[in-house]
């Protein structure tokens, strides 16, 4: 399996994925995840949000399914431009090895000028190993990798479009495990419940 076969890197605005970052709930979308690693800070660890962070935009429930949540928000823009509506998919994990590493998986639909598509962004705290990137595994088989796309001060994000064929084994699998790296050979697994998601795709793509 080589990576990026199964999941394609996709070029995709930051915006939406840092605001969708924290969307479990109201007052997590205005917290960023806590480091981990040799390179996290002590005050973030303890749960202190840094200096002059921004409110979350209002967010709208549209469906909830499983432990999947179909969300929506308008950003804000500046006057005179129109605020363009966008949606997306979210379940957030922890690692049972490491519980200050958490881990965001939001799903995306972006229309090209060909053809509509789901792109996967996997949003982690810094520290973690970049040049492996972000290994998917649905019910203990492997799938493909996601790659690093860029690191902000408080998260590091994997963007890929999801392939069709990846969609359909989410479809049909009960778990994904998504594995990020604090160091070569150490991996930290993220269970994802796949309960519901059929129902929140169909939802994310009438949205």
């Amino acid at each position: 399996m080589k990576p990026g076969r199964l999941l394609a890197l996709s070029s995709l605005g930051l915006a939406f994925s840092i605001a969708l970052a924290g969307m479990p709930s109201a007052q997590e979308a205005q917290q960023p995840p806590a480091q981990f690693g040799p390179r996290a800070n002590k005050q973030q660890v303890q749960g202190q949000a840094p200096q002059g962070q921004q409110p979350a935009p209002k967010v709208d429930l549209i469906a909830e399914n499983g432990k999947w949540k179909v969300q929506c928000e308008t950003p804000p823009v500046p006057e005179g431009q129109k605020p363009i509506r966008q949606c997306g998919m979210v379940q957030s994990t922890q690692s049972e090895k490491n519980p200050k590493a958490t881990l965001t998986l939001v799903l995306a639909k972006t229309q090209t000028a060909e053809k509509s598509i789901i792109n996967m962004r996997v949003i982690t705290p810094i520290g973690v190993f970049l040049p492996t990137g972000v290994a998917l595994e649905i019910d203990g088989t492997a799938v493909g990798r996601v790659p690093f796309n860029r690191c902000l001060p408080q998260v590091c994000m994997a963007i890929a479009e999801a392939s069709p064929e990846t969609l359909e084994k989410l479809k049909k699998g009960k778990d994904a495990n998504f594995i990020i790296y604090e160091a070569p050979g150490i991996g930290l697994p993220m269970k994802l419940s796949l309960s519901g998601f059929t129902a929140s795709l169909s939802a994310l793509e009438k949205n």
